[in-house]
């Protein structure tokens, strides 16, 4: 079924095929710049442990789709898209300055808004009166004590017993199946479905 014109994602489709083809470009580049260790010490270390061990080396064909489902971005056409861990390391605050000038900062603020938070479990102990960015809390064993807010979070587990925390978002329920056309340098919406 066609994607009603009221549809609440209507508006933030057409620029999304763009902007993900850059965000699979800019994750190339930071896994270049952390082989040849062009990035500081502390975030070469958080980055060897979390980020990917494959590199993102999809390039979108002529024609590609984006699955959005319960707030997940996801393509068959770049499997990289639906790992927690590049979703997280996309609101890394370490990270932003690189991403906004790979990207430009409208474009990553979208992304932003199109991906669910996502939070990487790093067991390293946080500074004294620290708390986890987005969360309030100081710890994960404290994330019980979120359930009685009404937030609802899916935990993931990966490789080397990594796990990722996946926040669901209210009322970010359905899917919606965008496709894309390449036409020369140019990425065009084609349409979308709802379902």
């Amino acid at each position: 079924m066609s994607l009603p014109e009221d549809h609440p994602l209507r508006k933030d489709l057409p620029s999304l095929g763009h902007e993900t083809a850059l965000w699979l470009q800019a994750m190339r580049l930071l896994r270049l710049r952390l082989l040849k260790r062009r990035l500081d010490a502390p975030l070469t270390a958080f980055l060897e442990r979390w980020m990917p061990r494959e590199t993102a080396s999809e390039t979108l064909p002529e024609v590609f789709e984006l699955v959005l489902e319960d707030h997940l971005l996801t393509s068959g056409s770049a499997p990289a898209l639906a790992d927690p861990r590049w979703q997280a390391l996309l609101r890394l605050p370490a990270l932003r300055a690189f991403w906004v000038a790979e990207l430009r900062a409208s474009h990553h603020a979208h992304l932003l808004k199109m991906t669910p938070h996502v939070w990487l479990m790093d067991e390293t102990p946080l500074p004294p009166g620290s708390v986890i960015a987005g969360l309030g809390i100081p710890d994960w064993s404290h994330l019980p004590r979120l359930a009685g807010t009404g937030r609802r979070f899916r935990e993931c587990g990966m490789e080397n017993k990594n796990r990722a925390l996946i926040e669901i978002q209210p009322g970010q329920t359905g899917r919606v199946l965008a496709r894309y056309e390449r036409q020369g340098e140019r990425i065009v919406f084609a349409g979308a479905d709802a379902g």
